[in-house]
């Protein structure tokens, strides 16, 4: 039996997933999760990165700019960000598209975020409006990494270290996924066992929803299972 097991807090209620109601309700970033491709994200973002002091947004961030160009290290990746042509690679792979979620948090995080001014890790459910707005259609998405990994845990680790994350002691097993510089996903698994489902849980940086809605965050989240999915999917 894992020992340490965690309890989700299950209080609130549903969130509607449209409009830009309020500082933590859903805002332009809650576009569609069937979105694929990094041409669908809302020129908005664009736009608004284009009019940015490229030095100020890498003195926050942890992006490198030159030659017209953001470069940020994503994972075991690197994305080439050029905001003149609205265009996302990964660097060294021309041509490959990093995908919608991967696109979208990139541009919300040059656009938004200040490093220096997060704080350590905590529970999405404790950032302010958390446990309201993680329910129902933007509930915390454990669900695919108990499937997948709920017998596993040490696959998940493994999983994790294939895009340059580290371990931590906690559960069965934990990994910490750098996303980008600065912005680290914690993922956390107790294995199932005879008295137990498997459970995962996740911490964030604390006060990343003074820069993001927290619909960015729950993409954030979205983003580091789909990344882990990938590549646990060849063990």
């Amino acid at each position: 039996m894992a020992k340490g097991r965690r309890k989700r807090s299950v209080s609130g209620s549903r969130q509607n997933t449209r409009g830009l109601q309020s500082r933590h309700g859903p805002g332009k970033e809650a576009q569609a999760v069937t979105y694929e491709k990094c041409r669908e994200v809302n020129p908005e973002f664009w736009e608004e990165l284009g009019g940015l002091d490229p030095g100020e947004v890498a003195g926050r961030t942890g992006a490198l700019f030159r030659n017209g160009r953001y470069y940020l290290p994503f994972l075991d990746r690197e994305l080439v960000i050029d905001p003149k042509v609205r265009l996302i690679q990964v660097n060294r792979a021309p041509g490959t598209d990093p995908g919608f979620r991967a696109c979208l948090t990139a541009l919300l995080y040059l656009l938004r975020l200040d490093i220096n001014a997060l704080g350590p890790p905590t529970s999405p459910l404790e950032l302010d409006g958390g446990a309201t707005f993680f329910r129902g259609h933007h509930g915390l998405p454990h669900v695919p990494l108990e499937e997948r990994f709920g017998q596993d845990a040490a696959g998940l680790a493994a999983a994790g270290e294939r895009l340059r994350g580290e371990k931590r002691a906690a559960g069965d097993a934990a990994v910490a996924l750098r996303v980008f510089p600065g912005l680290t996903v914690e993922v956390i698994i107790w294995q199932s066992d005879e008295e137990f489902p498997a459970q995962v849980s996740f911490t964030v940086p604390a006060h990343l929803d003074r820069f993001w809605h927290l619909d960015a965050v729950w993409g954030l989240l979205n983003l580091a299972v789909q990344e882990i999915l990938q590549a646990g999917s060849s063990d």
